[in-house]
């Protein structure tokens, strides 16, 4: 009855459609666990994520569509290439990341103080309906971690950490707003620094594995040319930052 209408936006992951009120996708090597997570938190009736709903016959894995908007790019949204979330729309994160984080806490396996991180809570992993995150999409990298990890990564990735567009204070001041809203303990803040430091070479790693793998090897170089910028400007103004969301 609908025809599949190929999806845009998706960085890593290909062939990804929609069909009706459904996207069908290839599954990934994590699907299984994914797939878990999903009903879990449909069964903890968290709307923030897309609601598993089987496999296709020919073996592609079928979620419930998100309607809105998603950013193509850490700056880019609705066609705004400069695009800079708003208070209230970092705000909003804040509260998703609390509530998956909250709801994924007694997931089977989590022990004392981990839970399901997504460990890619990107900009452009968010749907937006009227200007205002509500959901999270592509749960493929999910695994069971320590939830500051998920909190580290999301920082850097929306205060987009590296842009030389952005001066300490707005970095700064990006991530305080998320932390607050989030509620991270004063402790926790005190590591998020080193924490943003592993989560940065981690995802440099990563992706420069699987454009490797891909057989990317210009693009391949130019992230990890990219991840080591980002690590750099970090360390340099690290001391800046700080003040800006940890309280002495």
């Amino acid at each position: 009855m609908y025809d599949e209408i190929p999806l845009k936006g998706g960085r890593v992951t290909q062939g990804v459609v929609r069909k009706g009120d459904y996207v069908l996708r290839p599954c990934c090597p994590n699907a299984d666990f994914v797939h878990n997570v999903l009903k879990w938190l449909e069964s903890k009736s968290v709307s923030a994520a897309p609601r598993f709903i089987g496999l296709a016959d020919d073996g592609r894995e079928i979620t419930t569509f998100l309607e809105g908007i998603a950013p193509t790019d850490l700056g880019t949204y609705n066609g705004n290439s400069h695009w800079k979330p708003t208070d209230m729309q970092l705000c909003e994160v804040g509260k998703i990341i609390r509530t998956l984080h909250t709801a994924l806490l007694d997931f089977p396996g989590c022990i004392s103080g981990q839970t399901v991180c997504h460990n890619d809570f990107s900009p452009c992993n968010f749907m937006f309906t009227n200007d205002i995150p509500y959901a999270v999409f592509d749960w493929d990298a999910a695994g069971i971690s320590d939830p500051i990890n998920d909190v580290a990564n999301a920082t850097r990735m929306w205060s987009d950490i590296g842009n030389p567009e952005n001066t300490p204070a707005y970095v700064g001041n990006t991530i305080n707003t998320i932390l607050d809203s989030y509620g991270l303990c004063n402790d926790d803040r005190k590591a998020l620094i080193n924490k943003i430091h592993e989560q940065i070479q981690m995802a440099g790693k990563s992706m420069y594995s699987f454009l490797m793998a891909s057989q990317q090897q210009q693009k391949a170089l130019s992230f990890q040319q990219w991840t080591n910028d980002c690590d750099s400007w970090l360390y340099q103004y690290q001391d800046q930052i700080t003040p800006y969301f940890v309280k002495y």
